[in-house]
């Protein structure tokens, strides 16, 4: 792209309109007393005087500014905190209540098998099957029972 002569100008009159905030700031400011005991700062002091350079401080930090914020800071920590305390919770509900669940069920079937047939029973036992007695049967049926109404929340009939 060729520019011609007022363009270039423009140009360069724009970059260092943008650079002369940067450049100004860069320069020092100075601290000089005139003849008569007056104070003056500037960027360029005269040349038959001596100036000393100023120092630009940083404002002291904000105290209360500085609480607020680490409060903020730890009230945001234990809010995560909580939440993730929380989370871990209602998990360890949830994975209760999906045992209990289950524990339901498998009472269930098992009332279900100790009633069905007549009453008549058998079990495994070392890879052989039996019948159980009347009396063990009636010791199991009580102990199902007592576990759906722990398990399920409701009596076992």
């Amino acid at each position: 792209m060729i520019f011609r002569p007022a363009m270039r100008l423009a140009l360069l009159s724009l970059t260092l309109m943008l650079l002369m905030p940067a450049l100004i700031h860069a320069q020092g400011m100075y601290r000089w007393v005139d003849d008569q005991g007056g104070v003056h700062y500037g960027q360029t002091p005269p040349a038959n005087v001596q100036a000393e350079p100023v120092r630009r401080a940083s404002p002291p930090p904000d105290r209360a500014a500085q609480e607020r914020l680490e409060r903020a800071l730890q009230g945001s920590e234990e809010a995560r905190a909580q939440q993730r305390s929380a989370a871990e919770e209602r998990e360890r509900q949830a994975e209760s209540e999906r045992i209990r669940r289950e524990n339901c069920e498998k009472a269930r079937r098992n009332l279900a098998t100790l009633t069905e047939r007549g009453g008549r029973v058998t079990v495994r036992e070392n890879d052989q099957y039996r019948v159980l007695e009347e009396e063990e049967r009636q010791r199991m049926l009580e102990e199902t029972r007592e576990q759906i109404r722990e398990f399920c929340g409701d009596n076992a009939n």
